[in-house]
């Protein structure tokens, strides 16, 4: 999707998997929490959304890499994805804990995101500025942006989950189905974002909704 890269990505391999860092995942995540006048806050929010984003993908590409295939991870402006060789035809039990494990694995940070503060807090050392700024982006990004993720909204993971469940219920055109569900709830859950005033998310699901619509055109032809 990106080439063979630029000097300025970031590279590098954790737990054997490679991982690639474009520029702009540094430009959106500084975008996503600029405070011109505290920007050590901004670089403590980018080291956070860093660590989240990579843990998510980590989930999927460890549980790709349990079923032998291989796997790498690219971090861009639109977050993240773990790509997997080969990245078609999964069996829907297969892709269904795939995608399952990307979720929980960002769940799983912020339980122990959690009994972290909680310690502090006994031992008297959440007072802190820099560690308390870091525990409350660290649960902001791993349970609101997590619960977000499941909406049955492809290409989130809850749209994906959707197909996969399908699947594995036997659903003749689980696809179609996933996608019709996805344009649904894309265009609604866009439509209460702008009643309340969270445009930015209602644009990102309207182009979802409407992606979900152009593919589903695509296959009816």
């Amino acid at each position: 999707m990106f080439g063979e890269g630029t000097p300025f990505d970031l590279r590098m391999h954790v737990v054997r998997i490679p991982v690639r860092v474009i520029p702009t995942f540094w430009l959106v995540a500084a975008y996503l929490g600029w405070n011109p006048d505290r920007l050590d806050l901004v670089g403590v929010w980018m080291l956070c959304m860093f660590f989240s984003i990579l843990i998510h993908e980590l989930g999927h590409a460890l549980t790709a890499e349990a079923f032998g295939y291989e796997t790498d991870i690219t971090l861009w402006h639109f977050g993240g994805f773990a790509r997997f060789n080969p990245g078609f035809h999964f069996p829907p039990y297969q892709s269904f804990l795939i995608t399952l494990a990307g979720p929980f694995a960002g769940f799983a940070l912020a339980a122990l995101t959690f009994l972290v503060w909680l310690g502090l807090e006994f031992q008297g050392m959440a007072d802190n500025e820099f560690v308390s700024t870091a525990i409350m982006d660290l649960l902001y990004i791993n349970i609101f942006w997590g619960l977000f993720n499941l909406l049955p909204v492809i290409p989130l993971d809850g749209g994906r989950l959707l197909e996969a469940t399908l699947g594995l219920c036997g659903v003749r055109a689980a696809t179609d189905w996933a996608l019709k569900v996805s344009l649904v709830v894309g265009a609604l859950t866009a439509y209460g974002c702008f009643q309340i005033g969270l445009a930015g998310m209602g644009i990102l699901l309207a182009l979802m909704a409407l992606e979900s619509f152009q593919h589903l055109q695509a296959r009816r032809w």
